[in-house]
């Protein structure tokens, strides 16, 4: 699934193509791609795009209308930019649709604008999502979600607070998006081995000083994550402008189970932890 640095990546992206651009016509191919598309579609059509934001993993089309976009790309989902030239820009989940015709098997939604660009919503397993809520439905939206992980107003004491009655392990919690947003499976991971931290260990024995360590890291290496346009380990689309990250090559324990650990040469090992795969070093992280 895309992380935050992924999809940071696709809205800086959006927003620089998209920007000005007059949306002519929306064709959903998939209902449930859309929800509620049948109500929204004439209030869509004629609309300038203003902005491209992102709360979480969300993107937010903000449009001139009455009504924004909102995208979650989920575990498949990809935008895809066409420009009038046939040049193409986006991001999301690596698979074939990147660089074949278009609009796929896979395409979803077709937003065409007034100069006839195009941008595709494709989704492989239709877990991904468009809404179309009213602005200031926007907020209500929002408000299920905890800070993002690099919102500078996040501190150590607001996640100590959040952590001190909960006994699940330091990795689910960081990864919880009521608490904080942006920290994915990878980034965590790659976090707590930085500051030498036991992803097992109780959200509540976190200490002020390991607390404020962790938030160093997490804050650190979504930002370089960021910076390298996100992780993607499939290398056979590099070719395709905004579509290949390169923070995979800074991995110290994600996906390198059995391999020595980079600090100790102590294997690295893989465990579940709330069903999602954690990498770590048995001895460096206590």
């Amino acid at each position: 699934m895309p992380e935050l640095p992924e999809v940071e990546t696709v809205r800086r992206k959006l927003d620089e193509l998209l920007r000005q651009r007059i949306v002519q016509q929306v064709e959903v191919l998939r209902d449930k791609s859309f929800l509620g598309f049948s109500d929204v579609s004439t209030e869509l059509l004629q609309q300038q795009v203003m902005a491209v934001q992102r709360r979480a993993k969300i993107l937010q089309i903000v449009l001139s209308g009455q009504r924004d976009l909102l995208i979650h790309l989920k575990m498949t989902g990809q935008l895809i930019f066409v420009d009038q030239s046939g040049e193409r820009s986006g991001g999301g989940h690596p698979t074939a649709d990147w660089v074949a015709q278009l609009p796929s098997r896979h395409t979803r939604v077709v937003f065409t604008f007034a100069d006839g660009a195009q941008l595709f919503f494709n989704d492989q397993r239709v877990f991904g999502w468009i809404r179309s809520p009213l602005k200031q439905e926007v907020d209500q939206e929002f408000a299920q979600y905890g800070p993002d992980i690099n919102d500078p107003n996040l501190s150590v004491t607001y996640l100590l607070r959040q952590a001190q009655r909960r006994s699940i392990p330091i990795k689910q919690f960081i990864m919880d998006n009521a608490v904080i947003c942006g920290v994915g499976n990878i980034y965590a991971s790659e976090s707590l081995f930085k500051i030498g931290l036991s992803p097992f260990t109780p959200a509540r024995q976190i200490t002020k000083a390991q607390m404020t360590a962790l938030l160093s890291a997490m804050q650190t290496i979504i930002a370089r994550a960021i910076e390298l346009g996100g992780t993607t380990f499939d290398g056979k689309y590099v070719g395709v402008d905004g579509f290949a990250g390169g923070f995979q090559h800074e991995l110290q324990v994600y996906g390198r189970e059995g391999l020595p650990c980079m600090r100790c040469a102590t294997p690295i090992m893989k465990a579940k932890i709330a069903g999602r795969g954690s990498f770590y070093c048995p001895k460096c992280q206590k």
